[in-house]
């Protein structure tokens, strides 16, 4: 059976598949029940010890440090996007060359001009989206860098301290959100290329990236041995 722009009905049924799996994956990481149970809830419960010390330590250079690595990270991945995103477009122009290459491959699908760009903004789109969430994960670290400064004296109340580093940990954990979202993005983007193979190639790639975070979410060996050394 055949669908618009010469697709077929595997072509559909992996394209919901695909979209089905990351957006079930992030209610499962952000707003399921068991988000108490992943890496990133381990983290934030980290995040808010630190913040407790920054508090507690008063004017650090240390904390500054460390954010600073934090929000250099963040930037290298922005930048990285934008560089691939300029590569994806340009690679629009060669739709004509990129299809006479695919169609000398084995089990390649890939058979017309119009195929190779709709997969190729699938691609872009993605990559636009990971864009803004780390523009909008470097620019909250840099909100949180002032909200270190801002922070209270370490002779003030202790419960005055208690909920200033409780709130900026939550606003950590924010943007490191933004920043995991963008960075899981990259790994669905690496599925979506294995559409221009074929279908099954594609639906088999979008399970391998689900089954992989999950892993890296749930049974990392980094939370177990964070979970092991917290008790």
């Amino acid at each position: 059976m055949q669908i618009p722009f010469g697709f077929s009905i595997v072509d559909a049924a992996a394209l919901v598949l695909f979209f089905n799996v990351w957006v079930s994956f992030y209610y499962v990481i952000n707003v399921s029940r068991w988000r108490e149970h992943t890496i990133t809830a381990a983290m934030t419960r980290m995040r808010e010890q630190w913040m407790m010390n920054v508090v507690l330590r008063g004017d650090s250079p240390v904390d500054a440090i460390i954010q600073n690595g934090l929000q250099q990270g963040v930037l290298f991945f922005a930048s990285t996007t934008v560089l691939l995103i300029g590569g994806l477009v340009a690679g629009l122009g060669a739709s004509d060359r990129a299809v006479q290459i695919l169609k000398d491959l084995p089990l390649v699908a890939t058979t017309s001009v119009v195929q190779w760009e709709l997969k190729t903004l699938l691609i872009v789109f993605i990559f636009v989206m990971a864009f803004f969430k780390f523009a909008w994960s470097h620019r909250l670290y840099n909100y949180i860098l002032v909200m270190i400064g801002a922070a209270p004296k370490h002779d003030t109340d202790k419960a005055s301290l208690e909920h200033y580093a409780k709130k900026l940990s939550l606003l950590h954990a924010l943007a490191a959100k933004h920043y995991t979202i963008g960075l899981n993005a990259y790994f669905f983007a690496l599925a979506a290329f294995a559409w221009f193979i074929n279908p099954w190639c594609f639906m088999l790639a979008t399970i391998w990236v689900a089954l992989v975070l999950y892993r890296r979410a749930f049974r990392s060996e980094f939370l177990r041995l964070l979970k092991a050394t917290s008790h």
